[in-house]
């Protein structure tokens, strides 16, 4: 949301809670719009072969799918067995 949409007296409390149990923990991605919007665009230009058994990862950064029920990071230029 934006700042704007805060309440000061409801809202802002909720969102400090929020941000204090997700700062400074691994597994969590710290990102700007441009960052997420790069990696949606990533994500969605991954190409599959028609099988699906094979995937490449053309972008300039990894990028993480769910294979097989885990989580698998496809390097940059990559292709991957499924």
């Amino acid at each position: 949301g934006h700042s704007y949409e805060f309440d000061p007296v409801k809202k802002w409390d909720i969102m400090e809670r929020f941000l204090d149990a997700v700062s400074g923990k691994d597994g969590v991605w710290y990102a700007t719009n441009m960052e997420i919007c790069l990696y949606t665009k990533a994500f969605y230009a991954l190409e599959y072969s028609v099988d699906r058994s094979l995937v490449t990862n053309r972008a300039a950064f990894p990028v993480w799918i769910l294979c097989r029920g885990e989580v698998c990071k496809i390097d940059s230029g990559a292709t991957v067995a499924l």
